[in-house]
């Protein structure tokens, strides 16, 4: 969704030389520039909730007091608008603003009544009213915000030893404080980037059920993250700003068809039920809530009329789906008594709408509305069996939304639209193996989509070109761009003992979940070196295995198989920051730029089947005639969401006149996460709430081509790696929480396309274009990198091979220096580099899982790399300011191994070692200044085995090293080298 805002911002101001004269500016042109006065405006953007509950009255009042409270925090998309006044007095400005915004923001909890109740915190308002301080440079206003919070929230408790559910909202108020940056962007319209911390401290929220009550204390907090367009319909222009909007000029009459791509994410309910429904919850409670989301594609056909600068029409889209959800949508009295998860699935999208809009050149702005339809099938899994109920059909309903739409040339458009689609509550019939039932269902959904239209028979003035520029302000540029990013990647818990914190209980590993997704990305940047970045993507996860192991399990090591499929994937990212170097022009030099950011990774993944692997008897007791309907069956669900704090460096890096790469490494030095595990054949577990708090990694590359001096295309990679240092769960009728650890990873390649805005002048006394002889590349040099990456250890095990384990995936970042001399002859550098880094490269699994150790078989096994080192030459091909090499040499590691065997020594064994091994590797160095590059470097390193480390017990393990016998990584980096000597070409 922020990617509809910032595609707004840069396209606003579009229009063509070979146009109607454009319309002069709103202001006088006595007017002089300046932030005063009235604004109106929307954003976009994600919010965080963080919902604590504490001590209640009544029914619902804890035992034993004094128990620990409960957390639940949500994470969302979020939409809305806001208005504001602005005085400014020299390079200060004062302003009071207030914002109202929605979104799907969406909590869970175990909490209150004995932990066996699930408390949820559905908000959706937030709203602000602050005061701002900012200063003023150039056409850049940077702010600071303080003032009054409100929020509503409906909170719900369900749980065992009494029907139904205790329910309410409360409209709750507190504080906020934040900062941001707006920028101007044309006389009348401003673009801005914020973050807001609200607290809304700790109320008594009144909830009833019947004629019971109670009043559980709930502390409320909230973080958010917008984008948006502020527009200044009076007083004076802004300083520093192009042209004001163009008058219309484009002719937009006639047929058209087109086709799009995007995505959806919204809200799934089932409210109450009949038949089956209404006696599985009898006694107990049925409303459930899912999170839908995925991936559409389609095409639309419409017709325009016009009238001067008013645009109206008709459209009808359709779009093949792939949107899923499921939830816990029905629950008995008891804990031990049976649920249901619910399913629903989208498969196809609809509207027919009438198109209101305003063209200003080339470009149209509209709004629409209309008839919306889904063609969509759900299914019931009941927890006390392996059959399940299914429901199929139509579902009418309405939508409302807006966009804009961009002309490329006479006939061809392209567009960004978002679409709220509502299709209210309604009555689902389902059936299945001899049984009937009804459910109340209610889905919302926001639809992002993307497309390009042709229009027929257009008399339209042309384009001057095919793809042309179009007016920023003086010294202002920007790109925008969608991608198509395939990844993979796994999701890994651990979980400890409450009461013995060091005996691990259980892992989860969710492997190779196979992703897809389309995403939007933007980046603005002035002559002064601000820039702005930021990316958006939704998409779906598919494929992959679940490995659900337990130490010990019903008789002994266990370890079921699950097929994971139906699985959902979002995620965002926006930085700001300052380029600290640029040289050269827009065609030739490059940029090394530093910034601070956020960042947000949304996974849930679904596990179908159990299928016991090892010994144990969990998953075991099937007759093979129920296998079939069993392998069918939902069993197991995780969803996360982290966000984090990112600080990094970005580089641009022209090597030819139409080739540029990009570099990206960010640290994340914090991070959360929280996360609900649905067993859905257990109800006292189901959901389980988890939360944590971590670090995190972030490296992308991007090599992108010129098309023409606006269009770029490209190819790219991205690797993300998460890790807790703290985390844990709450189990029911549990007073102590349980210790957990988390990890995550995702990596893969996308296609990119994207089309620049505006021009940034030539920084003066720059070269206007790439030297057309290399440069010297000999001297001494020394400098820095960031990066990361994945690693795999394997344990040399003398007992039968296992079904899994004996080997551990490991990743992180890492941080360090080189020092290294390079000589040139001709075009060949011939080099030697030494480096030293701090790591931080970490994971577990199990190994020795087969040896014989009776019930408490399986040992937990990890490596955390601590320190790399390599020693190498290398060998380069140098043309124009680019340095092409390969590397090998002598490498080392500091590694801390741990083997978990508190079940026979009551202690985690850690053992230190120094390894040695080899390196080879190779990457791109470009030279920015005359004595700083600016590189990519990939290095795969294996440094053999960890020095052994042996355990007396159990005896089967007596004289076998407990040391992972071999230890490889691959890793990239985003390196700065300084040189004393060299790099004498022109630059």
């Amino acid at each position: 969704m922020a990617s509809v805002s910032a595609l707004a911002i840069t396209v606003a101001p579009a229009g063509a030389a070979d146009l109607p004269p454009r319309l002069a500016s709103g202001a006088s042109d006595a007017a002089p520039a300046s932030w005063t006065g009235f604004y109106l405006g929307s954003y976009v953007g994600a919010g965080s909730v963080d919902t604590r509950w504490g001590p209640a009255t009544g029914l619902l009042s804890p035992h034993p007091p004094g128990s620990a409270a409960g957390l639940g925090s949500a994470a969302a998309a979020v939409v809305g608008v806001q208005a504001g006044y602005n005085y400014q007095i020299g390079s200060y400005v004062l302003g009071v603003e207030g914002d109202l915004g929605s979104g799907f923001l969406f909590s869970r909890a175990r909490c209150l009544r004995e932990w066996v109740s699930i408390c949820t915190a559905d908000t959706d308002v937030l709203a602000t009213l602050t005061g701002r301080l900012g200063y003023v440079f150039d056409n850049v206003l940077l702010y600071g915000k303080a003032g009054a919070a409100f929020a509503n929230t409906s909170s719900t408790v369900s749980g065992t030893g009494f029907s139904g559910q205790f329910t309410g909202s409360a409209f709750r108020t507190g504080w906020t404080a934040g900062g941001g940056v707006e920028i101007g962007l044309t006389p009348e319209l401003s673009a801005k980037a914020e973050y807001a911390y609200l607290d809304f401290g700790t109320d008594d929220v009144a909830l009833a059920n019947g004629a019971l009550a109670s009043a559980p204390a709930v502390s409320q907090s909230a973080q958010m993250v917008k984008l948006g367009l502020n527009w200044r319909p009076f007083g004076g222009p802004l300083p520093g700003t192009g042209p004001s909007l163009p008058a219309p000029g484009r002719d937009w009459r006639g047929f058209y068809l087109g086709a799009h791509a995007g995505g959806a994410f919204g809200r799934d309910e089932w409210t109450s039920g009949t038949g089956a429904f209404a006696a599985a919850a009898a006694g107990g409670n049925f409303p459930g809530s899912g999170t839908a989301m995925g991936l559409l594609g389609g095409g639309q056909l419409g017709v325009n009329a016009q009238v001067g600068a008013w645009v109206a029409g008709l459209e009808v889209s359709a779009s093949v789906a792939d949107l899923s959800s499921h939830a816990k949508c029905i629950a008995g009295q008891s804990w031990l008594s049976s649920s249901y998860a619910c399913q629903n699935a989208v498969s196809s999208l609809g509207a027919l709408s009438g198109r209101l809009g305003q063209s200003w050149g080339d470009l149209l702005l509209y709004g629409k509305a209309g008839a919306a339809w889904a063609t969509a099938a759900g299914a019931a899994f009941p927890t006390t069996d392996i059959r399940h109920l299914t429901s199929a059909g139509t579902r009418w309903g309405w939508m409302v939304g807006s966009g804009v739409e961009y002309a490329l040339t006479r006939s061809l458009s392209a567009f960004l639209e978002y679409d709220y689609y509502d299709f209210g509550t309604q009555s689902l019939a389902y059936s299945g193996w001899g049984e009937t039932a009804t459910a109340r269902f209610k889905q919302r959904l926001d639809v992002v989509r993307m497309g390009v239209n042709y229009r027929f028979g257009t008399d339209g003035a042309p384009v001057a070109a095919a793809v042309k520029a179009s007016d920023l302000p003086a010294g202002w540029s920007a790109e925008v761009g969608a991608r198509y990013f395939a990844s993979s990647g796994r999701m890994q818990k651990d979980l400890m003992d409450p009461f013995r914190p060091d005996r691990l209980n259980s892992r989860l590993i969710y492997q190779n979940t196979n992703g897809q997704a389309l995403e939007t990305f933007f980046r603005f940047e002035n002559q002064d070196g601000l820039f702005l970045k930021g990316y958006a993507g939704l998409g779906t996860l598919a494929g992959g295995d679940l490995y659900d192991e337990d130490f010990p399990s019903e008789v002994t090591y266990s370890n079921t198989l699950s097929a994971l499929r139906d699985g959902q994937l979002a995620y965002g990212a926006l930085d700001l920051g300052y380029e600290l170097v640029r040289q050269g022009s827009s065609q030739g030099g490059g940029t090394l730029g530093a910034f601070v950011g956020y960042r947000a990774l949304y996974q849930s993944v679904n596990g179908f089947g159990c299928r016991q692997l090892a010994a144990d008897t969990t998953c075991g007791r099937q007759q093979a005639a129920e296998l079939p309907a069993l392998l069918g069956s939902l069993g197991l669900s995780e969803t996360e969401t982290w966000q984090g704090l990112a600080v990094g460096l970005n580089a641009r890096l022209n090597l030819s006149e139409r080739l540029r790469l990009e570099l990206d490494a960010a640290y994340l030095p914090y991070a959360t996460r929280a996360s609900a595990d649905n067993h859905w054949f257990r109800s006292d577990i189901n959901p389980q709430v988890e939360s944590g708090r971590g670090w995190g990694t972030q490296l992308e590359a991007v090599l992108s081509y010129a098309v023409t001096d606006r269009l770029d295309v490209g190819i790219g990679g991205r690797y993300w790696y998460f890790a807790t240092d703290t985390a844990s769960t709450q189990f029911p009728l549990v007073e102590f929480r349980s210790p957990m650890t988390f990890y995550a990873e995702r990596y893969g390649a996308f296609l990119q396309a994207s089309y620049r805005f505006g021009d940034t002048p030539t920084p003066a006394g720059s070269a206007e274009a790439v030297p057309a002889e290399p440069v010297d590349w000999t001297g001494v040099y020394v400098g820095a990198a960031l990066g990361g990456g994945k690693a795999r250890s394997t344990y040399a095990s003398p007992f039968p091979t296992p079904v899994s384990g004996d080997a551990v995936d490991l990743g992180g970042v890492m941080a360090g220096g080189q020092l290294g001399a390079d000589y040139q002859l001709g075009s060949f550098v011939l080099g030697v580099e030494a480096s030293a880094a701090w790591a931080n490269v970490v994971g577990t699994n199990t190994c020795f899982s087969t040896a014989a150790a009776g019930a408490l078989s399986g040992f937990d096994c990890g490596s955390r790399v601590n320190a790399l080192g390599t020693v190498t030459g290398r060998i380069g091909y140098a043309f124009d300011r680019a340095l092409v090499y390969a590397r090998g040499g002598l490498a080392f590691d500091r590694q801390t191994d741990m083997f978990n065997n508190y079940n026979f020594v009551s202690q985690i064994l850690r053992h230190d070692s120094t390894n040695t091994g080899w390196t080879l590797g190779g990457g791109v160095e470009y030279a920015l200044l005359p004595n700083l590059s600016v590189g990519l470097d990939y290095r795969h390193v294996d440094v053999g085995g960890s020095s052994a480390f042996t355990t007396s017990a159990p005896p089967s393990l007596a004289g076998v090293s407990l040391a992972p016998g071999g230890l490889s990584l691959d890793l990239v980096a985003m390196t700065l080298n300084y040189r004393f000597s060299g790099l004498g070409g022109a630059l």
